[in-house]
C-alpha cells in the first residue's frame, strides 16, 4: 500500500509532465495508458486540496495579524486605564444602575446598566486611544 502523500505527489507530477507536454488531457492519458477518469479527478481533488491550503494559510495569516495588532495595543501594566472604577445604585435601582469609570485626569465616563457590549467596547476604545 502506498504511504500517505506518496500518491498525492506522483499525481502532481503526473499533471506537470500533462502541462509541459502540449498535449491535450486526453492524448496525454492515451500516450501514458492512464484512465482519464482518474486523471480529472486527481486534476480536481489537488487544485480543490490548494485551495482549502491557501484558504488556511490565509486565515493563519489573519490571526497572526490581529495578534501583532492586539499585542501592539495592550497597555503596560504599569499605566493603568482609569482611577477609580465603580458600580453605583442597588438592586433595587433597577434603571437607575450605572458603571462610572473615573480616569487618572479626573474625567468621569458614566455608562448606564443597560448599555450593549458593543458600545461598551467602543467606550473603551476611545478612552484607550485617548491616552496615546
Amino acid at each position: 500500500m502506498a504511504r500517505k502523500g506518496e500518491r498525492e505527489r506522483s499525481w502532481r507530477a503526473v499533471l506537470r509532465r500533462q502541462q509541459k507536454s502540449g498535449l491535450t488531457a486526453r492524448e496525454f492519458c492515451r500516450s501514458e495508458r492512464l484512465a482519464e477518469t482518474a486523471y480529472y479527478y486527481w486534476r480536481r481533488e489537488l487544485a480543490r486540496r490548494d485551495q482549502e491550503a491557501g484558504a488556511r494559510a490565509e486565515g493563519e495569516r489573519r490571526r497572526a495579524s490581529a495578534a501583532q495588532k492586539a499585542a501592539k495595543s495592550r497597555l503596560p501594566v504599569s499605566a493603568p486605564l482609569f482611577e477609580e472604577l465603580a458600580i453605583l445604585g442597588g438592586p433595587s435601582a433597577g434603571a437607575d444602575r450605572f458603571l462610572e469609570v473615573i480616569l487618572p485626569d479626573g474625567c468621569r465616563v458614566r455608562v448606564s446598566a443597560g448599555v450593549q457590549r458593543g458600545l461598551l467596547a467602543d467606550v473603551f476604545s476611545a478612552l484607550e486611544a485617548r491616552r496615546c
